[in-house]
């Protein structure tokens, strides 16, 4: 008995259960099929993480330009919720590129 991958939930499970455990996945018995769903929820996995990369990005550009060229004064209350938003959106930003390059080196 040997434990595969889920292909929904990507837990591991007995190679002898036809149903998943945890996500109650019925489980096909066609090799390939596994494989081609172990494909695509890789792929969706991937364009996630790098929708939120350009997201996080866009807010941090954003955030960055407001509180540089549009606010007027340095104590407004829209320069500083600007600069909140530039400051959580790096961060975002960060973790999830450490996310992809984990996600990358990962080869399941």
């Amino acid at each position: 008995m040997a434990l595969v991958h889920c292909p929904k939930c990507d837990k591991r499970i007995s190679d002898k259960a036809e149903v998943c455990q945890f996500c109650n996945h019925v489980l096909v018995a066609d090799p390939e099929k596994l494989d081609s769903e172990r494909r695509i929820n890789r792929i969706k996995k991937a364009s996630n993480l790098m929708t939120q990369s350009f997201v996080a990005l866009i807010l941090f550009i954003g955030g960055l330009a407001y509180s540089a060229w549009y606010s007027d004064d340095g104590t407004s209350t829209d320069k500083i919720v600007a600069q909140v938003v530039t400051a959580i959106s790096f961060v975002w930003y960060l973790i999830t590129r450490i996310r992809i390059m984990l996600f990358k080196r990962d080869k399941k």
